[in-house]
């Protein structure tokens, strides 16, 4: 399938449109800019000539099958609003973690849909918003190699978690795991910000496993 990436050229993004161009999916990259979507798939290209991912504004990025969305929290109230129609009817993926850095401390923002994910589902109400992939370490899916990760997902639609667990899977060394309604989307976020102290205490990129399920 063709896989878009809104807002993808920051790690997050380039790191999953690797891994899911390496597993057989057309991947787009998007972005306002035009150039940097551009140079971010050259960088990857370096990587593996071969890839197929190309870059593309962030509207035709929307045209894909399934788009996954990976801007800052601070920019999707600019972004998603004018891309609501190309997203209608489609399985939307939010990678978002409403989080800020001050004093050299990462925290969670307080969202008043209760997370970056369920704010996501509001500005597209035509979308079946998926939260999945904050926890996993960009640095890690851009270096290649297989990761030992679980990948929570939250979805108020069924089908549509199943689906996206199954895409996380086909990242080397990756579990998808069901973590129930979109409303549980703010814990795993939550997840992130612990993850960011973890790192900085261990200097590791540390990712999550949940026990005791197969």
């Amino acid at each position: 399938m063709q896989i878009g990436f809104i807002g993808g050229t920051g790690e997050e993004g380039m790191g999953l449109a690797y891994r899911f161009a390496l597993a057989g999916h057309a991947c787009v990259i998007g972005s306002r800019a035009i150039e940097k979507a551009e140079a971010a798939v050259e960088e990857l290209k370096a990587k593996d000539a071969a890839l197929p991912i190309t870059g593309a504004a962030n509207a035709e990025a929307a045209a894909a099958d399934i788009v996954v969305v990976t801007t800052p929290y601070s920019a999707q109230e600019a972004t998603l609003p004018g891309l609501a129609d190309a997203l209608a009817g489609k399985i939307v993926v939010s990678t978002v973690v409403p989080m800020s850095f001050e004093g050299g401390k990462a925290s969670l923002l307080a969202v008043p849909e209760g997370s970056a994910a369920e704010h996501e589902q509001a500005l597209l109400p035509g979308s079946t918003v998926v939260a999945a992939f904050q926890n996993l370490s960009a640095k890690k899916l851009l270096k290649g190699g297989p990761l030992d990760a679980d990948v929570v997902v939250c979805a108020a639609d069924p089908d549509a978690k199943k689906q996206i667990m199954a895409l996380a899977e086909q990242i080397k060394g990756v579990r998808g795991v069901d973590g129930g309604p979109l409303s549980n989307a703010k814990l795993v976020e939550g997840i992130t910000v612990l993850l960011v102290a973890i790192n900085r205490a261990y200097k590791t990129q540390a990712g999550i496993k949940i026990t005791a399920i197969q």
